[in-house]
């Protein structure tokens, strides 16, 4: 089994929903909590080798079968998974909503060392930590500096923050990176030059949409 002392951080993605959700009809597009228009909400944590010679991806995924157990959900609670981690694609009433939450335990959490409870609880916590950076939520209906997000958000640790764009100017979401200690992210560091390089808002301004 792949060991987190071998991945060495953390990649902690976050979804900008107003730009997921741009010419998307999915349900929780259509009725979105009001959490979701003025801060992120969380993709995933994802164990990141620090350098990609230990694979071709960069990443270890799938490092073993234990199955998501769903009653974790409800002890975390549902309803805060829902507005911090949603699945937007689906409603709470289908039987697969949790199939998000399955997917990101299954090829990212199994190989975190973690418990299932303290996988999430780990990922919910950052949003403590990590907040939506008041730039992003002041420039929400418009356009703003890329580097000035950046900036907010790379806790003034260079080439921490990469951000994700839809048509290269439509943030739709983002990255930071995190050192761990016994599988808990720690403290924000440097990403790696593949995770940096996946930054895809190309353009100086970037538009922030709203829902």
């Amino acid at each position: 089994m792949v060991k987190i002392s071998d991945a060495i951080l953390y990649v902690y993605a976050y979804s900008w929903t107003p730009g997921f959700c741009y010419n998307q009809n999915y349900p929780g597009c259509l009725a979105p909590q009001e959490y979701w228009k003025t801060n992120f909400t969380i993709h995933g944590l994802w164990p990141q080798y620090s350098d990609s010679s230990y694979s071709e991806d960069g990443y270890p995924s799938y490092c073993s079968s234990e199955a998501f157990d769903s009653n974790i959900i409800n002890e975390i609670g549902y309803n805060t998974m829902m507005e911090k981690w949603p699945n937007v694609q689906s409603v709470p009433e289908d039987a697969d909503y949790d199939s998000f939450w399955d997917h990101e335990w299954s090829k990212h959490g199994t190989c975190s060392e973690l418990s299932q409870l303290d996988y999430f609880d780990a990922a919910l916590n950052l949003t403590e930590y990590d907040a939506t950076p008041d730039v992003l939520q002041q420039a929400i209906g418009q356009n703003m500096s890329a580097d000035s997000l950046r900036d907010a958000m790379d806790n003034g640790v260079a080439n921490s923050a990469v951000l994700q764009c839809d048509d290269s100017y439509i943030l739709t979401g983002a990255y930071t990176c995190w050192e761990q200690q016994d599988g808990f992210p720690t403290v924000q560091v440097a990403c790696p030059d593949k995770v940096v390089k996946e930054d895809t808002c190309y353009n100086d301004m970037i538009a922030i949409l709203a829902l």
